[in-house]
């Protein structure tokens, strides 16, 4: 039997999102795309859409999310989801097993509103997120279970390489020119 996958709770910007895209054995769960319906919108509008309030929001939500999730560990070795919220969210009990929590320092994620902007993200959405990062600090600090808290210049990619985690590239994909 397959060993379950890892779930990977990483604070928005740390790298979710690009880590999935280059490894094959990692999937990004992104949580809009569960939370509310992105039917008639295009991939590359999802960022300038958080934190839109006209968003409608899905009535399956967030059992549809838990449920992605514990398909995908059952595909992925890691499944970046959502940092929690808040500590009773469901997410330290709802899997079975530890999550893995991903916050970037304090003196990095400074530099994170120029990340949040440069992708697209509202002024709205980057205050908000703001003081949600406040928030995510205490619950890592709180957390009794497996933690990675991202150094000044520190990527996902490199924190999960520097603690051996497996990660498997993805091919390229041929052009002409090759």
């Amino acid at each position: 039997m397959k060993k379950k996958g890892i779930i990977l709770a990483g604070f928005g910007g740390v790298g979710k999102t690009a880590l999935a895209e280059k490894y094959k054995n990692v999937v990004d769960l992104e949580v809009t795309l569960f939370k509310y319906d992105y039917a008639n919108v295009k991939k590359e509008d999802y960022e300038k859409l958080k934190g839109n309030r006209m968003r409608v929001r899905r009535n399956d939500y967030p059992q549809n999310y838990f449920d992605a999730i514990k398909q995908a560990v059952k595909i992925f070795d890691i499944v970046c989801v959502q940092y929690p919220a808040n500590e009773s969210n469901g997410y330290y009990d709802e899997f079975g097993q530890e999550i893995v929590l991903c916050l970037p320092c304090a003196e990095e994620y400074a530099g994170y509103e120029n990340k949040f902007r440069a992708r697209g993200n509202s002024d709205e959405w980057i205050e908000k997120n703001k003081k949600y990062f406040k928030i995510g600090q205490e619950i890592f600090e709180k957390y009794k279970g497996p933690k990675i808290l991202l150094k000044v210049g520190q990527t996902l990619e490199d924190a999960l390489i520097e603690r051996k985690f497996r990660l498997l590239p993805k091919r390229r994909k041929q052009t002409s020119e090759n």
